[in-house]
């Protein structure tokens, strides 16, 4: 039987025993030469594999190793390969066609219709969507989906990274939005959705009328760039020099040994350029530049070229502005993951970089990093204004047992939080209790017809009049939110010194606060920024590398798809 019949893996088949032993022949050999490091490891996965398992989910395997470290699909084709290949009992390794045509869009139609499965029940489900252009000019878009499980455990997951044909306007974004989410069957589940600032996809979303928010760190890095403007020509020495070192070999071998005669031990470090759409690239540049001073002086005075002079007074500037753009540097790494709650801390995000300016001002800078504090102050509350009264964030801010209405800089709108989280939840639970009743109704229990004097009616009356002083669903919504707010705060970090998960929390103590739980799921899936698609982006452009330019767009879609939702594991534990 040939192994590209690996679409049979998800079948039961009867246990066995016999194991394929570890073949230390065949990871040696692999060695020079092999394709890819990763494949050691993936040779230590294939020679554990329970025969006869071993054909079917050493495919499997295969391509998930090419589709997770973007190796070409002519990999299974390449010598040292296949003399790896050849120490697999009863293992005929498939042809670069059978990959590409049978057993990825095999893994990607078994992966999409496991992922419908598991999100069938959910209730929310937020988005973040970004678009890209590939080196081959091929327009993409990409959407990702975050939802929080019963057990109050936050999930991602890519829906689409496809082509986008059509030209970028709002109405033909807002078809391939309304497409993707027809094709989950989420429409109606959308809770919110993060997209970066760009005007067409801004009224895209608020013509579908999904609650929608521009991306926090896109925000973030147009108030860094906008402050910057007043050190410009300082900066564009740096970006003169750097461009230097990365295009020059002999200046680059010169920096290098510059470092390791000063420490012979150390791995020397490169400088670091500036790529305008990578958020924070100017601070990491300017980090690394700072970090080398002396080396880069020494070099630049032996290499004769016409570079730029920097004055003693520029080298300070520049010192002094990695103070000042490290907060921002820190909010924006926080604020762009996706394993955690990140849509709660905006507002307390906001606040503390304002405060961080604030104290910024207090320093003993000069003129010129005073005004660039000065710029960011006035970005911060410019762009980011309102953010007190975002009632969606507000309320993300309150239910995180972190911050609750502690740490909101106006008290008059921690109180309009309070009050709004407390509406909502007897809304909340209004529903939830007509839809009880309804069923109730619909299905009435069989209670047999007793004398009204007999001890089990009058219990029956009892309890009724019982249930039926549980109280209205406000006065139990502000007693849940009350109990809640007085409620220890949970701190930021552990006794280890790492941050505290507010939704461990939340799944220790959803018994406590039932109704407040059910929130969570709805607003604990926001995201702050839309960096998920941006790093669907990053991998698409490994995907699409000097080897694989000529992928055709509907297989890039699979292999991303399959980079990002597809569990390897699953291969070694099935049965």
């Amino acid at each position: 039987m040939r192994i590209h019949a690996f679409v049979l893996c998800n079948q039961r088949q009867g246990p066995q025993n016999k194991v394929v032993g570890r073949n230390p022949q065949a990871i040696s050999n692999l060695s020079p030469r092999c394709p890819a490091p990763m494949l050691r490891q993936l040779l230590r996965l294939l020679l554990q594999i329970p025969y006869p398992y071993t054909g079917l989910r050493n495919s499997a395997l295969i391509a998930t190793e090419l589709e997770k470290n973007y190796h070409p699909f002519s990999l299974v084709e390449e010598r040292a390969f296949k003399k790896f290949a050849r120490h697999i009992p009863g293992y005929e390794l498939p042809s670069r066609k059978t990959v590409s045509n049978i057993i990825i869009p095999t893994l990607y139609d078994q992966t999409v219709l496991r992922k419908k499965e598991e999100i069938n029940d959910i209730e929310f489900l937020s988005l973040t969507t970004d678009l890209w252009t590939s080196r081959v000019n091929d327009a993409y878009i990409a959407v990702t989906g975050h939802y929080i499980t019963k057990d109050l455990v936050l999930k991602t997951f890519l829906l689409k990274c496809a082509e986008f044909k059509d030209t970028h306007s709002s109405a033909n974004i807002q078809a391939a939005l309304l497409e993707t989410t027809n094709e989950w069957n989420v429409t109606n589940k959308i809770n919110f959705i993060v997209s970066d600032n760009a005007a067409n996809v801004k009224k895209a979303i608020a013509d579908i009328g999904w609650k929608h928010y521009g991306c926090y760190g896109h925000t973030l890095n147009l108030i860094v760039e906008d402050a910057l403007n007043l050190v410009k020509a300082s900066l564009d020495k740096v970006k003169t020099i750097v461009r230097h070192f990365k295009t020059s070999t002999a200046a680059l071998e010169k920096l290098l040994k510059a470092q390791l005669q000063e420490k012979p031990d150390i791995v020397p470090k490169r400088l670091i350029q500036e790529v305008p759409t990578r958020w924070n690239s100017t601070f990491a540049m300017l980090q690394r530049f700072v970090e080398l001073e002396n080396q880069i002086c020494a070099t630049v005075a032996i290499l004769r070229k016409d570079l730029p002079i920097l004055t003693v007074e520029e080298w300070a500037l520049f010192h002094e502005l990695c103070k000042v753009l490290k907060p921002f540097d820190e909010a924006t790494k926080a604020m762009s993951g996706e394993d955690y709650m990140t849509a709660s801390t905006i507002i307390v995000m906001t606040r503390c970089l304002r405060e961080s300016c604030n104290q910024l001002l207090l320093e003993d800078f000069n003129v010129t990093t005073n005004s660039v504090i000065t710029a960011l102050r006035t970005g911060l509350d410019k762009r980011l204004e309102g953010v007190e009264r975002s009632g969606t964030f507000s309320i993300c801010t309150i239910l995180d047992p972190r911050y609750k209405i502690n740490v909101f800089s106006d008290t008059n709108e921690a109180a309009k939080a309070k009050k709004m989280l407390e509406e909502i939840l007897a809304s909340d639970i209004r529903r939830r209790r007509h839809g009880e009743n309804q069923q109730s109704t619909s299905t009435p229990a069989s209670i047999p017809v007793r004398d009204k004097f007999s001890p089990w009616s009058i219990l029956n009356n009892i309890v009724g009049s019982q249930q039926q002083q549980v109280g209205t669903p406000l006065s139990c919504a502000i007693k849940e939110v009350d109990t809640y707010l007085k409620d220890n705060i949970l701190p930021m970090f552990n006794d280890s010194g790492k941050f505290n998960c507010p939704l461990q929390w939340w799944q220790h103590n959803h018994h406590i606060y039932p109704n407040l739980a059910i929130l969570v799921r709805k607003y604990g899936n926001i995201m702050a920024t839309s960096v998920p698609c941006e790093r669907i982006f990053s991998k698409t452009g490994l995907t699409i590398n000097n080897r694989r330019t000529q992928l055709k767009t509907h297989k890039v879609a699979q292999l991303m798809y399959l980079n990002v939702n597809l569990d390897p594991k699953r291969f070694l534990t099935e049965s």
